[in-house]
């Protein structure tokens, strides 16, 4: 089965953030991972796509610049595009490049109790977050379908 794929306009209205923001964090470089498009063509959402539009919304929600939640957004919609099968994506963050970081399936993370023993990925742990990407799916679905099931242009 085909994935559906979303335009700007709908990808905006399932992940529920404004279209001319959107447009304009793309523009200015805060939000690299949107799928490419070219002059006079929509953008389209693949589902994994719609997992960085979401995280980056939510991000921004909870208070994370736009730049940063952006890099975040990216890096976890990457990780859940690279292992489709994992339920829980985890961000890690470490001393000595803040404020990036790279994400990876959660039961690849040592657990919080093991940070002063171990290094991952060649350093110090400082910080690990972790997103509910199976959930995170289900909604995106659920919200497409019904983005899809409505007859009729909206804007």
């Amino acid at each position: 089965m085909i994935p559906p794929k979303l335009t700007t306009v709908a990808a905006c209205r399932v992940a529920r953030i404004d279209r001319d923001r959107f447009n304009e964090h793309v523009a200015a470089g805060r939000f690299t991972c949107a799928p490419n498009t070219i002059p006079g063509r929509a953008r389209l959402f693949d589902p994994n796509d719609m997992i960085g539009l979401w995280l980056f919304r939510e991000l921004m929600d909870d208070g994370f610049e736009a730049a940063r939640a952006g890099r975040i957004a990216c890096e976890v919609a990457d990780a859940a595009r690279r292992h489709p099968e994992t339920r829980a994506i985890s961000y890690v963050e470490d001393y000595f490049v803040p404020p990036s970081g790279s994400a990876f399936p959660a039961d690849q993370v040592p657990a919080a109790s093991e940070w002063h023993k171990v290094t991952f990925s060649g350093t110090d742990i400082r910080k690990v977050t972790t997103f509910n990407v199976g959930k995170l799916r289900e909604l995106i679905a659920h919200y497409t379908e019904e983005e899809r099931s409505i007859i009729g242009e909206r804007e």
